[in-house]
């Protein structure tokens, strides 16, 4: 059974939520109607401006229209009748076998301003310019509009009434409509050829009533109060559409309406728009499955409706309609107002309309501007001898269908077996972040200027892989705007760490943020209890108002959050995994708290989710393009991916990093990201390197002579320009949809990591033996020299061959092991905040690849164990692996616990190394006296001289 098809089986037209180009002027349409069920298109100036911006599919239309001598304004009208011609055209048939009834192509004014006069005027040309009988022109319902519904009626103009978000307001919009058919007919002029619809907006009533409920929730004064409070979450926006459907029904009823269809009217149709869930905590298909009403539509985004046609339970709703009245009854007696409530609806509505036209006119401009200089494209590839694989593969992906599966959350694209189909299939929420976070966008601005209010000078965030890097990048990329606190990331367990933190801070004036998907990682939950002990004993039970949590439902550090009275929880879609959160409040929140613009990173985030559209150009397409290049290569042998950034947007690599190596690192396969390796010449790289350039503004030309070198010498090159760092939003969505589309190709599960937990078993065993007799040790064959002291995994020791017990010939024999193909991992559980120690390892590092002529990875631990940790073991063992560590100078305990800080970094050293060691991987542990750059030289020095040998 196709769900779309049965919603129309109970009297309900399916719409589409997106006028863009692509949609309409391809056979994209056409799939939508024979497919999809879909009846009737509605214009989003937003999708529309994200289209010309994101997919460049606009471009030559621009251009012509520049010849003509058109301004801005008028090239944005010109393309949108265009487009609305299109759509109304493919849907002709529908409009005439309903004969009038369905099939429409509903367009937005724009150029207008909202006084009456002006939205007559415009919507005047646009229906003249489109020249179709069945558009319909939609008119915001405010009290200037309503006057220009009634007139335009008059004038036999079909109109929808749209942005409507109370029952008193969909009243009166359906007066207007009726008072111009009365008009018309007085007048002796036919009706029957005028249709009229009234959009009732949906989802963004309970995301206003939600927010009130919960902050009346936080401040009640009994558990009685709270829970009637939170007993109305998600109730309001189909209580009130219910209740509008009622008055609907009432007026088909009314002797004024059945007066006019005895002269032919037709019933107006009731549209449920902004019908996509913006809730994460809800389904998906929450509105579309209670709100299946007969007479009605329902206009939906992409994602909601392919994942209605795959998942949807339509069910007919006209049962129990008079019990939305009493949830308004009941908000009312909470001390709740609807018709205030309301008002907030309707100014955000139109708040959004004039973003949506404004996004329009700056979409024109900047293609203007970009089509006038001629600049070139901001993604090359040069591929050489791979050109055939990589074309081979893009077509298999394109074949695949594979953004219209992403688009619906069908794991079937990657896996086959049940497991792993649900758990893919609960991992897809990143593919909509663009979408929902927009919704969270006005909830994360108050609070971030809650604390620049409050008086922290600084945030202090405490995670781990996913909840830490890509705030790392915000904080390194954009800094901190005047005013605003900075952002320090604690993503490590080395004492040295924790003591450099505490001495950049004022205690009292820090924000810490609590980050964790799980809400169990024992690294931040460690530093949590570090952090609020030290603030206990200064402000006793307020202390809890310096932490706040972001975190999935229901988890553990909910209950600490409670516990411990935090000033707020941040609750996390649960269906983003931790490498693809950058897009949810795992990211976004810190990054505002600093005073980044995350509207901007949303918008560009949106410029990419364009040409993740099913209809988006696939030959040309940059995100399908990469991620088919990625994943052929790797099957190619050609899987290091070797990254140059510019300095101002060096740490993204280290996100990167984290995306590729945990999503592909596993079943035997996998990509190797190396991030951080500074350039050198052609001869310092092996045959197994792809090379992918990203570049920030016009003037960093600093690579491009050694890229055109290691083209010519057969390299693949992959050049990716970025114009401004806020693109950086795009980037994120960009990689996660290219780590997808590679894992595809390489036939694995992207969305797992089945050998992490190994190294948390491991090191939790590990942490257990700190209370006994000599206390943890390290794993493996132990030797020693000259004050070195080093511990190799036995299957490498075996694999050398070594009979002794002399560290440095060990060493000697160890580094001979890496072979053709290889990559070397440098592994340090340092303090990530020693710039010295930082050089000491960029000098062992750049060593051992100018001797072995391999790629190298560098990564903190514990922090690498959260990110590449998975593909050190789940794929070939191409890997060898150097784990630096060291004895504590200054310790600190973990309170509530039997372990130091200095433990659990070495338990985790050890354990992974024994994980690694289990694996067959060639792995060694060198063991510093203490944790400064002395301590360290003499193990740097012995690891040249073995690489030299």
């Amino acid at each position: 059974m196709n769900p779309l098809l049965e919603l129309k089986r109970l009297g309900q037209s399916v719409w589409h939520d997106n006028m863009r180009k692509g949609v309409v002027a391809t056979g994209e349409i056409k799939r939508l109607i024979d497919e999809y069920a879909v009846s009737g298109v509605t214009s989003n100036l937003s999708l529309m401006a994200r289209a010309m911006t994101g997919a460049l599919e606009y471009d030559d239309d621009i251009s012509l229209l520049l010849k003509e001598g058109l301004n801005d304004s008028e090239i944005a009208v010109r393309l949108l009748v265009r487009d609305a011609r299109h759509a109304a055209d493919a849907l002709l048939p529908l409009w005439k076998l309903s004969n009038g009834a369905d099939g429409f192509a509903a367009v937005d004014v724009i150029g207008a301003d909202l006084s009456a006069a002006s939205l007559v005027d415009a919507a005047r040309s646009l229906v003249k310019a489109v020249d179709r009988p069945n558009v319909l022109v939609r008119i915001p319902a405010t009290g200037e509009g309503l006057e220009a519904i009634e007139v335009l009626t008059f004038a036999g103009i079909g109109v929808y009434a749209t942005l409507i978000c109370s029952v008193r307001r969909y009243e009166a919009a359906t007066v207007a409509l009726l008072r111009g058919l009365e008009r018309r007919a007085a007048e002796g002029m036919p009706i029957d050829t005028v249709p009229c619809a009234a959009g009732f907006t949906v989802s963004r009533a309970d995301t206003v009533f939600d927010r009130i409920l919960e902050e009346r929730a936080e401040h009640a004064k009994g558990n009685d109060e709270k829970s009637r409070l939170r007993a109305l979450l998600g109730r309001a926006a189909v209580a009130n559409a219910k209740l509008a459907f009622l008055k609907h029904e009432e007026a088909r009823a009314s002797a004024r309406f059945k007066k006019l269809k005895s002269s032919g009217a037709k019933p107006q149709l009731l549209i449920w728009e902004s019908a996509g869930t913006k809730n994460h905590l809800y389904s998906g298909m929450k509105y579309a499955e209670e709100l299946s009403l007969p007479g009605t539509a329902i206009s939906l985004p992409l994602h909601t409706l392919l994942a209605f046609h795959c998942h949807g339970r339509p069910a007919s709703q006209t049962s129990g309609l008079e019990a939305a009245k009493k949830v308004f009854d009941e908000l009312g007696g909470l001390g709740i107002e609807y018709a205030e409530v309301a008002a907030d609806l309707e100014e955000g509505c139109l708040k959004s309309l004039a973003a949506s036209r404004e996004a329009v006119a700056k979409a024109v401009a900047e293609r203007r501007q970009a089509l006038s200089k001629k600049t070139g494209p901001t993604s090359k590839f040069t591929m050489g001898r791979f050109d055939s694989p990589v074309a081979e593969a893009l077509d298999s992906v394109i074949g695949e269908d594979f953004f219209r599966k992403l688009g619906a959350h069908d794991p079937s694209i990657w896996k086959a077996g049940l497991g792993d189909k649900k758990q893919i299939k609960g991992s897809l929420g990143w593919t909509i972040l663009p979408y929902l976070m927009e919704e969270h966008v006005d909830e994360i601005n108050d609070f971030a200027a809650e604390i620049k209010a409050a008086g922290f000078k600084d945030a202090v965030l405490l995670g781990m892989g996913g909840s830490s890097l890509a705030p790392l990048v915000f904080a390194t990329t954009f800094g901190s705007a005047p005013g605003c606190p900075g952002l320090i990331v604690l993503d490590s367990t080395d004492p040295g760490a924790l003591k450099s933190v505490m001495e950049r801070i004022d205690l009292e004036k820090t924000l810490f943020i609590v980050s964790s998907k799980s809400g169990s990682t024992i690294e931040p939950l460690s530093l949590f209890e570090y952090f609020h002990a030290a603030l206990e004993r200064i402000k006793g039970e307020e202390s809890g108002r310096n932490f706040i949590a972001i975190t999935d439902p229901a988890t553990p550090l909910e209950g600490f959050a409670r516990k411990y009275r935090f000033r707020k929880v941040f609750t996390n879609p649960k269906d983003v995994g931790g490498r693809f959160s950058a897009l949810s409040y795992f990211g976004l929140l810190p990054a505002a708290i600093t005073g980044v613009d995350i509207s901007r990173l949303l918008e560009h985030a949106g410029r990419v989710d364009s040409l993740l559209h099913p209809c988006a150009a696939s030959s040309g397409n940059p995100v399908m393009m990469l991620g088919a290049a990625l994943g052929s290569l790797g099957l190619k042998g050609r899987d290091k991916l070797t990254f140059f950034l510019p300095k101002e947007i060096e740490t993204f690599g280290m996100w990167i990093e984290q995306l590729v190596a945990e999503s592909t690192g596993k079943e035997g396969r996998g990509l190797v990201p190396v991030s951080g390796e500074p350039v050198s010449s052609v001869s310092s790289y092996g045959s197994d390197r792809v090379f992918i350039s990203m570049t920030l503004g016009d003037g960093d030309r600093a690579n491009e002579t050694v890229l055109g070198e290691l083209a010519a010498a057969g390299h693949p090159v992959i050049e990716l320009k970025l114009r401004d760092k806020y693109e950086l939003g795009g980037e994120f969505l960009r990689w996660e949809a290219v780590t997808a589309i590679a894992g595809q190709i390489l036939g694995i599960n992207p969305f797992d990591q089945p050998d992490v937990e190994l190294a948390k078993k491991l090191a939790a065993s590990r942490l257990n033996e700190l209370g006994g007799e000599g206390g943890v040790k390290p794993p493996g064959i132990e030797l020693k020299a000259g004050g070195v002291r080093l511990n190799m995994g036995k299957s490498a020791f075996d694999k050398t061959g070594y009979k002794g017990a002399d560290a440095a010939e060990a060493l000697k024999g160890f580094l001979k092991l890496v072979g053709k193909d290889d990559y070397i991992g440098l592994l340090a559980y340092y303090d990530p905040f020693d710039a010295r120690l930082e050089e000491a390892f960029r000098r062992v590092r750049l060593s051992l690849r100018d001797s072995a002529r391999v790629a190298t990875q560098f990564g903190y631990g514990p922090r690498y164990l959260h990110s590449t940790g998975q593909l050190h073991k789940g794929r070939p063992d191409c890997g060898v692996f150097i784990i630096f560590c060291h004895g504590a100078l200054e310790d600190f305990k973990v309170p509530g616990s039997s372990f130091t800080f200095s433990g659990l970094e070495l338990s985790q050293a050890f354990g992974d190394m024994e994980a690694l060691d289990s694996k067959g991987s060639r792995v060694v542990l060198v063991m510093a006296d203490g944790p400064s750059e002395e301590c360290l030289r003499p193990i740097e020095d012995m690891l040249k001289a073995a690489s030299r040998s």
